[in-house]
Parts: C-alpha cells; structure tokens; sequence
C-alpha cells in the first residue's frame, strides 16, 4: 500500500520530480566517471607522473565526495518541500507519524535506487564516448583503463544508496517531530533572516584571508610539498563558502539600495535572490570549486600535451636523422607537412665517421641548447667546423648522437672533398628531418619510425637519433595525466552546471506563483524575461568569475614546481573555450526557467 501510493505521489508531481530525478542521473553519472578513474590504481599509476600524481586523485575523490553530498541533501530538501502539504493532509485525515515515516522512507529510497543504476548506466556510457573521442583526438594509447569498471560501480552505488538511506532516516524523523499543522504552512514560511553588519564584515574578512592562504600556499610548493595540497584545499574551500556568504549579500544589499535597484523588476529580481540566499550560497561555493578544478584540469592535460614537443625540442632540432633512408621512407617524409630535409654523405672506416668539409660548412649541423634553466626553451645553434673537431664540445657530442645506434660512439671527422673522394669505404647518406609541429606530424612521423624501429636491433630501438624518440617516450609518460586531466574537467562541467541548473530549475514551483502574480497586474513579458536573464545571469556568472581567479593562482602550483611551462598562454585559450560552453549552459537555464515560470496568456487590463 505504502508502495502504490509513493507511486502515486510521483506521478501527480511528475514535472517536478522529472527536473530533479534529471539532475540526480548526471550527478551519479559524473560520480561513476571520476571513480572509473580514481579507483583504477593499474591506470592512475601506469606512468611515472601518474604515480606522482595519484594523491591528486584521492583529494579529489574526497571532495567529489562532499560536493555529492551536499547535492544529495539539497535534493533530498527539495524532494520533502514538495510532499510536506501532502504528508500534512495524510496526518490531517489520521495516518499515523510512524506510517508516514515508512512513506518517506520508501519514496526517498524509490528515487534514490532509481537514479543511481539509470545513472551508473548513463555514466558507462559517457566514460566510453567521451574516452573514445579523446584517444583519438589525443593519438594517445591507454593502458589498464576500462569504462566498465566493477570497483567504481561499487563504490558509487555503495555511496549513493547510504546518502539516501541516511537522507530518508533524517526525513522520517523530522517529520515523526513535526505537527500537521507545521506542515501544511510549511510553503508559506521563509528560512532567509537579515544577517547582522558585523558578522558580514567578519565572514568578508575570514574568507579573503583563507583564499590568500590558500593561493600562497599552491605558490609556495616548493617549500611546503605535498601539503601544499590539503593546506589549499581547505583554505580554498573555507574561503570561498565566507566570500559568497558574505559578499553576495553584502552586494545585494548595496544594489538593492541604489537607483538600480529601484528600476523596473529590479527590485523584485534582487529580493527573489535574498529571499533563497542560504541554499545559493552553498551552491555557489560548489560550482565555483567545480568550475576551477574543471578548468584547471583541461588547462593542465592540454599543458601537458603542449609539453612533450618542447621537450623533445630540447634534445635535438631535428624530429629523425636516418641513416641511408629507404625509397619508401624518403617518400613518406616526403608527404610530410612545412618539413626541411638536409642530406650529408658520410663515410665509416674503423671507428671513425667521415664528412665532407664543404657540405657541413654550407648546410651546417644545428643543435639545441639552453639560454636558461627552462627545458622546454631550448634554442637553435649552427655547429661550426670548429665545435666539431673539439670531441668534448656539446656541439661534438650533439652531432655524435645524430648518427645511427652502431656509430653513435665513433668519432666525427671533417675532411676536404678530395680527401673524402680517396677514402676506401662504401658513401652512405645522413638524412635530417625537421619539422615544425610534432603533434600535428605525430601519426606520419610513427610510421617512418617504426619502419626506422624494424631494420635497426632491438637494444638500439631507445638509442634512435632524433627527437621524435624523446617525444613518444615523454607522450606515454604524459599520455594517462593528460587524458584524466581533460576527461576530469569535462566531467567537472557537466557536474557544475547540472549543479547550478537544477538548483535553479528547482525553485520554478514557487517562482512559477509569483510571474503569475506580476503578469496580473500587466507586467510585460518581456520584463519577465529580462528579470530572469539577469538573475540567472548573477548566479551563474558570480562562481565563474571567482573560478577563473582560483585556476589563476592554481597554476602557480605547476609552474613553480616546473611541471609545466607556458601554462597562462593555454589558460587564457582554455578560459575562452570553457566559458562559451558555460554561457551556453547559461541560456539553456533561461530558456527553461522562463518556459516553466513565464505565463503564456497575458491578462487584460
């Protein structure tokens, strides 16, 4: 009985529990996704830096973990506000306390069982496509990973259901507590107090010295270490909660005061944002924690992919150096896009490696080197006869390791074209190749390697001259950090947005009561519109700008530990790109939110 008629209480309110049964799927989705990861020790530590990186991972599992519940209970809320006239009538007409609670319970737990395997589902699902979209985007190979992964099922199954279980105890025990009566005016009463000056001022304070805390001590990790980590988290964490808490209110106030707020809805937009502070606060510090993670997350796996060519660069200015190339390879390079070719004739006798003097003087070797101790700054140098008749020379050493695996350890020797005509030895010809962007290259330049990889022996496959060799090294070590870092800050967005959307979206069954009043007394709907769009502007673009400050001084981690060079030129790319997805998200809410609340019949004056 109790079943049929939590079933019907689902179906009367259909619409409403379709925006939050929607939420609660991309909630558990994106949950499921970040576990497919987190908990895929084989996968997190298949590279070096993913080894060094796998703390980075437990922090955010836990605090995936806390912003999921703190969904979970804000959910929950809007779930019992829609039903406390309901289970008021029910107690009214003389059902028992305990029968209720049984009620509230066995609805909770419908939803919640509900969400979380449609949403599991949905969550194989996203970690299969967007995975497969970004190896092939990313020519990446990935080892030990699999979007179908039991340990993550478990996991967010496992949460889910005690958030729930724990969520519809609370419930049950709030209402056994609560007159019928309590709960029948229950929609007609507020929760928003006028917070005093003082404590504003305080919380305004508190938070800007936590959030410097925190953006000193990411600064500072080269003296702080790895608790540089938890010391931001929570100092981040703590002072963004005290700036929106004290800020928000503190600018409403303000606006509210002035002349703009006393034109047209104004008025009406800023007091339907005070009168829900409480809930927006904690949304708002969500979403911005989300924004920045997500956004420093891209950044950082496109920082990383950006990485592997400096790198390479460093070692040598040329991509391949192939001694006596085959006709199929040359005409491969050949296809190659914007690549330089150069060709010296060299002779071998002994241990000794001849070249012609004036080849090398009119298309001279070049080398990298280092202005600084930035080793993805390398610059180009010209080797000179000279360098090269110097074997302890970095030139000398540079152009040794041009030669092939076998002749990598013979000296260098540059002689007059008459003198290298008499040498008794067969001619053989040193092929460099140039290129001006690796990754672009990648998928042509593996050929030719690997046809390079197949007729040299196996113990000289890591000693193949050229950069290229470095690149594919670095890229596999790179390769599993930057797929998570981008496959993570996708999965932050869809997280953050459904987050700030739903929130919104959730609050139409009130809202949808006070448009109609507005359209009563002849308020335009273009004014209802403009009203909406600015109010779901502030909520929206409020933790974005806070965000964008945070991945700011986040980067500051990766710089000045040098694990990444450049990364404000990739940011400020990254910034652009993430925000239109935001602002679209941005319309998608207004344009759902004005549907739901905006009355479709204008009444006559």
């Amino acid at each position: 009985m109790k079943f049929k008629i939590s079933l019907a209480g689902l179906k009367a309110r259909w619409k409403d529990y379709l925006v939050l049964f929607s939420g609660m799927l991309m909630t558990t989705a994106i949950f499921y996704m970040f576990e497919a990861v987190s908990t895929n020790n084989a996968f997190t530590t298949a590279s070096r830096v993913g080894q060094n990186a796998k703390f980075v991972f437990i922090f955010g599992s836990v605090l995936l973990s806390l912003i999921t519940i703190v969904y979970i209970f804000y959910a929950n809320n809007f779930l019992m506000s829609m039903r406390k006239h309901d289970y008021g009538l029910f107690m009214m007409l003389g059902a028992k306390p305990s029968v209720i609670s049984r009620l509230i319970m066995t609805e909770t737990l419908i939803i919640g069982v509900g969400s979380t395997v449609i949403g599991i589902i949905l969550g194989w699902g996203l970690t299969k496509g967007i995975s497969g979209l970004l190896v092939s985007q990313l020519d990446i190979t990935l080892t030990h990973f699999h979007a179908l992964y039991v340990p993550a099922i478990r996991a967010t199954f496992i949460l889910f259901i005690i958030l729930f279980l724990i969520a519809g105890s609370l419930n049950a025990i709030t209402f056994f507590r609560t007159s019928a009566l309590q709960l029948l005016k229950s929609q007609q009463q507020s929760d928003w107090k006028p917070a005093k000056k003082s404590i504003l001022a305080i919380e305004a304070l508190l938070g800007v010295a936590l959030l410097a805390g925190g953006y000193y001590a990411m600064y500072d990790i080269e003296e702080l270490k790895i608790m540089s980590i938890p010391i931001g988290l929570v100092t981040i964490v703590l002072g963004t909660y005290f700036v929106f808490n004290s800020f928000f209110i503190m600018l409403l106030t303000i606006l509210q005061r002035s002349s703009i707020g006393k034109k047209g809805l104004n008025s009406f937009t800023i007091a339907q944002l005070k009168f829900r502070i409480k809930d927006y606060t904690k949304i708002l510090s969500v979403v911005s924690l989300l924004f920045a993670l997500a956004l420093g997350a891209i950044t950082v796996g496109i920082g990383f992919q950006q990485m592997a060519p400096k790198l390479a660069a460093g070692n040598s200015p040329y991509a391949l150096a192939l001694t006596n190339p085959t006709h199929k390879m040359r005409s491969m390079i050949n296809n190659l896009d914007h690549a330089t070719q150069t060709t010296y004739q060299q002779k071998v006798v002994g241990k000794t490696v001849y070249y012609r003097q004036q080849q090398l003087k009119a298309q001279p070797l070049k080398y990298a080197y280092f202005k600084s101790n930035d080793v993805a700054k390398a610059a180009v140098k010209s080797i000179g006869l000279n360098e090269l008749r110097d074997p302890q020379s970095e030139e000398y050493l540079s152009a040794q390791r041009l030669q092939a695996p076998q002749f990598q350890s013979f000296q260098l020797k540059a002689v007059s074209d008459d003198n290298f005509n008499h040498i008794q030895a067969q001619p053989k010809q040193l092929l460099v190749v140039a290129v001006t962007d690796m990754n672009s290259q990648s998928k042509q330049l593996t050929k030719i390697f690997n046809l390079e990889s197949q007729r040299t022996s196996s113990k000289y496959i890591e000693m193949l001259p050229g950069s290229f060799s470095i690149y594919q090294q670095v890229k596999g070590i790179f390769a599993s950090v930057q797929f998570m870092g981008i496959f993570l800050g996708i999965a932050f967005l869809a997280m953050l947005a459904s987050c700030l959307m739903f929130k919104i979206l959730s609050g139409t069954t009130t809202d949808k009561r006070r448009f109609e009043m507005l359209n009563k007394i002849g308020t335009k709907k273009s004014a209802l519109r403009h009203s909406i769009m600015i109010q779901v502007f502030g909520l929206f673009g409020l933790p974005a700008i806070l965000g964008l400050i945070d991945v700011a001084f986040g980067l500051q981690m990766f710089e000045q530990s040098n694990m990444l060079y450049g990364s404000y030129q990739i940011f400020s790319w990254s910034a652009i790109a993430f925000v239109v997805l935001y602002l679209i998200y941005y319309g998608l809410t207004v344009l759902i939110y004005s549907r739901i609340v905006v009355p479709r019949t204008k009444v006559e004056k």
